[in-house]
């Protein structure tokens, strides 16, 4: 242990007070005492392949993505991390600009400019990367000036790591604190309209025995009382949203879930031209209230249905997951999942919107009451499970559902 440890203080202290260079430098002529002894020489570069190694480790293996880039942005060094962040080899990424992979060319222009200043650093610059397979990761970036040998400026070296799953986790919270603040405040209004609504279509109802069935007034009042049970299924769609009944958990076969909720579709399917298609694992069991999940993907599959007023093709994948689950002292324990899809290639939902489609009462359909989806999201939530959704305009949607299996 001491002379591991005796090692490890040379290779540090070779570090700090020498350079290969310098070993050029101690080659003197036979009579200098000071010369250094061929054996002494073979042992200092032993040392210094064990820093060069030790560095080349440190720098490979580091759990952040490391760029070097040129005075000209080019990239002239990427570590392992970056290569796997960017979903790309470390040979391809030499000699690309750095630009290329910001996903807005505004906030590529903004950083560059700001990392080429004259001994600028950047810390904690969050933006948006685009992978080589065309996902968006939410990156942060450090930056620091890199300089030669001669202290001229030489180009810049920057840091990033993915912040995707930690964006995803704090916009969750934010929503879910939202709804829950809005529900109880809504939960209150809601009730506090339903007693009067009650009272307006029984007066209403009386009124209307009061005159003939070709009397226009009587169309008024029948009309009043259509607008009134309208209003009634709305506060009662929203009271299942506000205070959803909790889920009464059982084991269910995923694929006899997709299978009733098929049938009920099949007619919409075959009116409208939809291709079905379904890949689900043999023997797949969730942990879930079935009612509740036939209603959260009868929900998502009418929402695919509309989403394809020409035709198209709509697939529900369902297959098992084991993502990492904390488990007490940051021990890391696989928890099972499971994963369904439902994908549609429909006409897509636009950028602005995808961060709003859970809201409640958020709807771009003049029809719609804006409620379907916000209570599929909180149903899910009282799963102990999530919702997520990736959609494109023009290309499709995919909705994902991620339930424990037990």
């Amino acid at each position: 242990m001491t002379s591991r440890l005796n090692k490890q203080k040379q290779i540090f202290s070779l570090l700090n007070t020498h350079h290969p260079e310098d070993e050029s430098e101690k080659t003197v002529s036979a009579g200098d005492s000071s010369a250094v002894l061929p054996h002494e020489t073979a042992s200092r570069q032993r040392l210094l392949n064990q820093v060069y190694h030790f560095h080349k480790s440190i720098i490979q293996n580091v759990n952040l993505g490391l760029i070097a880039l040129d005075r000209l942005g080019e990239i002239t060094f990427a570590n392992k991390t970056a290569a796997l962040l960017l979903r790309c080899d470390r040979e391809w990424l030499l000699g690309k600009k750095l630009q290329n992979f910001f996903s807005k060319r505004e906030d590529a222009d903004a950083f560059m400019q700001q990392a080429f200043e004259p001994d600028a650093k950047i810390d904690d610059w969050e933006t948006t990367f685009a992978r080589s397979d065309g996902k968006h990761i939410r990156v942060d970036v450090n930056a620091s000036p890199l300089h030669d040998h001669n202290n001229r400026f030489e180009g810049v070296i920057l840091s990033f790591r993915d912040l995707t799953e930690i964006h995803q986790l704090r916009e969750q919270v934010t929503r879910m604190e939202r709804l829950a603040l809005l529900g109880e405040l809504s939960a209150g209004i809601a009730h506090e309209i339903r007693n009067p609504l009650a009272g307006i279509k029984a007066a209403s109802q009386v009124l209307e025995g009061q005159f003939d069935a070709n009397d226009p007034r009587r169309a008024l009042l029948e009309r009043v009382i259509r607008e009134v049970d309208r209003s009634n299924k709305l506060l009662n769609e929203f009271f299942r949203f506000a205070r959803p009944s909790r889920p009464n958990l059982e084991q269910h076969s995923v694929e006899a879930i997709v299978s009733g909720v098929r049938l009920l579709l099949q007619p919409t399917l075959k009116k409208n031209d939809i291709r079905w298609q379904e890949d689900i694992t043999a023997g797949l069991q969730v942990r879930a209230d079935g009612n509740q999940l036939e209603q959260i993907l009868l929900n998502l599959l009418l929402n695919a249905i509309e989403a394809m007023p020409e035709g198209g093709e709509l697939s529900v994948l369902a297959k098992r997951s084991r993502l990492p689950e904390r488990k007490g002292r940051g021990k890391a324990k696989e928890a099972p999942k499971v994963v369904i899809e439902v994908n549609d290639t429909g006409v897509g939902i636009a950028a602005e919107h995808l961060e709003k489609i859970f809201n409640p009462f958020f709807t771009t359909r003049p029809e719609g009451t804006g409620l379907g989806l916000s209570i599929c999201n909180r149903l899910i939530e009282e799963h102990e499970g999530t919702l997520e959704v990736q959609s494109r305009e023009g290309e499709g949607s995919r909705f994902t559902i991620m339930l424990p299996t037990g």
